[in-house]
């Protein structure tokens, strides 16, 4: 990823369905942009990657943290609104795997998803991802309190509970092993 890359994705609109928003790229100045890249890009354990469509247009982002030798990282992916649901996503991650087992020599990567992305689940399943474990977190993005008490979201009611004063989200933790990845 380059500071270009950035400037790029925060032209980004944002996402119209409040199921997405948490995960929409924050609206910060050009100089707040360039601390945060600065920050990220200099942290050792994080790596950061842009992903472009076949136009070399910045659709998205990929970043890697928690990264810890060469045993596993923890994978973060990012699709601007107008790329999602296309496909982008997936290919993405099937060329990203490919190179992260391959040429970086990881042994396994793990991946946190939301209870509220069913889409994201669906797509990190078919590529070989298996549950191993759950945690609920605080739910703090106004678009949150909308799903939770919305009928039209009442399917997702139950990733959703109270802790006192707040509102928490069930988030899924996910892992595959490069010979998972081979095996598929």
């Amino acid at each position: 990823m380059k500071q270009g890359d950035v400037e790029a994705m925060a032209q980004w609109r944002p996402m119209a369905d409040p199921l997405y928003q948490p995960f929409d790229m924050p609206q910060h100045s050009v100089a707040e942009n360039v601390r945060w890249f600065n920050w990220r890009n200099n942290d050792p354990s994080r790596r950061l990657y842009t992903i472009e469509n076949e136009r070399h247009e910045v659709i998205g982002s990929l970043t890697l943290r928690e990264i810890d030798g060469r045993r596993s990282a923890r994978l973060g992916i990012t699709l601007g609104a107008d790329y999602v649901s296309q496909g982008y996503g997936t290919e993405a991650l099937q060329v990203f795997l490919d190179y992260y087992f391959e040429k970086l020599g990881f042994e396994q990567i793990v991946l946190d998803v939301a209870g509220t992305n069913l889409r994201a689940q669906r797509c990190y399943r078919a590529l070989g991802f298996r549950q191993i474990g759950q945690h609920y977190r605080r739910a703090d993005h106004k678009s949150y309190y909308q799903i939770a008490h919305e009928p039209r979201y009442q399917h997702l009611q139950a990733v959703f509970r109270s802790a006192g004063d707040d509102l928490e989200v069930l988030f899924y933790d996910m892992a595959l092993t490069h010979d998972e990845w081979q095996a598929r």
